[in-house]
């Protein structure tokens, strides 16, 4: 089997369908510190969206909020978001007391040298927070 050519040059976002775009960008922005890069509004029939570009820290990474005005969002469980976190403890709780609900508490992975939880955002979108913990 050949190689193809790399045509794929980097990783440019995730959109994450919601159906309340004001709440899940509170939840994101004052919860877990994204902040907002854009908002676009397209209203063509068939594909009415409103949609908010988040940053995640360095700037080059983007979580995409959207809303579709003329159709329901997928079920969920269409994607899982991972976000690599400094304090996960601290993450858990300010995500829980912004609406959240944890799935699966903070766990030492140590064979990967991590810890991992798993939280849904008010809608039920999953994220699962990573933060990697040195060894020794």
């Amino acid at each position: 089997m050949t190689t193809p050519p790399a045509n794929i040059i980097g990783f440019a976002f995730t959109k994450l369908m919601v159906t309340d775009l004001a709440a899940m960008e509170r939840f994101y922005c004052d919860a877990l510190g994204l902040v907002v890069r854009t908002r676009i509004a397209v209203d063509r029939p068939g594909y009415a969206i409103r949609e908010t570009v988040l940053e995640i820290g360095d700037g080059h990474t983007l979580l995409n909020l959207v809303q579709h005005l003329d159709r329901a969002p997928p079920d969920l469980g269409e994607v899982i978001v991972g976000l690599v976190v400094r304090d996960i403890d601290t993450v858990v709780e300010i995500a829980v007391s912004a609406g959240g609900k944890v799935s699966t508490p903070v766990t030492h992975v140590p064979e990967h040298d991590l810890k991992i939880a798993f939280v849904s955002d008010p809608e039920g979108h999953m994220l699962e927070f990573l933060q990697y913990v040195k060894c020794g």
